[in-house]
């Protein structure tokens, strides 16, 4: 289940994006592919309590997705109320009750966040400018940290090419080599200096593979800090 979860956002991701460039014929593909996933998320029975817990997240986050859409609204609720007839009007408590009541695995594992599971509530979080990358190269996720230092907002970023934003001779020379080892399953810690109105400041830049539930690449969570140079501090 959390496969098909994680490519409906995915798909949905570039939905946002069609529809932020008016492209009408992705927006009418990506329609079309995006409702037989959320029929096979829902149809799915569960066959855990963490199952269950799955179904009824993924149809609050696209409540709160879609807040705006008083149409999408409606019908997720009718969805959500289907759910929880499902589990517990229709066959009773006690059916729920029948499943797999190992909670162990509702919680995280030890390190989960640095095995590269992306939890973009957690990444929200985070004090550094977070992004994750595709392997085609392009913004999957980026927390608004991140899109304000490119002055953009964090959907402006998704499905774009990453050489916008740093440049081709960059993207060849440093970043693309270090993405590629990336997504060939190393994680990857470097950094480099630049030039900030006249200040020398050091960038750290560590990048994760970021895996679904099941062990498939989705791309690179990159973390990005940057601190001023010490050493100029101290030699001034």
């Amino acid at each position: 289940m959390n496969a098909l979860i994680e490519l409906f956002w995915f798909k949905y991701s570039q939905l946002q994006y069609a529809v932020s460039v008016a492209d009408e014929h992705l927006i009418g593909i990506l329609d079309r592919e995006l409702d037989p996933i959320l029929s096979a998320v829902y149809d799915e029975k569960a066959a855990s309590v963490e199952d269950a817990r799955l179904q009824f997240q993924f149809l609050v986050d696209i409540l709160r997705a879609e807040a705006d859409d008083m149409s999408c609204v409606l019908r997720h609720s009718h969805l959500l109320q289907s759910l929880i007839d499902r589990y517990f009007a229709a066959t009773g408590v006690a059916d729920l009750a029948g499943l797999d009541l190992d909670r162990r695995a509702i919680l995280p594992s030890k390190g989960r966040a640095d095995e590269g599971l992306l939890n973009e509530a957690i990444l929200d979080c985070f004090p550094d400018r977070i992004a994750v990358i595709t392997p085609d190269y392009r913004y999957l996720y980026t927390n608004p940290l991140n899109a304000n230092h490119l002055e953009s907002r964090p959907i402006d970023l998704i499905g774009r090419h990453i050489v916008e934003f740093i440049g081709l001779q960059r993207f060849e020379q440093r970043v693309k080599a270090h993405l590629d080892r990336c997504f060939g399953g190393e994680v990857v810690d470097y950094t480099f200096a630049k030039t900030v109105d006249a200040r020398t400041v050091v960038v750290r830049c560590r990048m994760t593979p970021c895996l679904s539930s099941n062990g498939k690449l989705i791309g690179a969570i990159l973390v990005i800090q940057e601190h001023a140079d010490r050493r100029r501090a101290i030699a001034a």
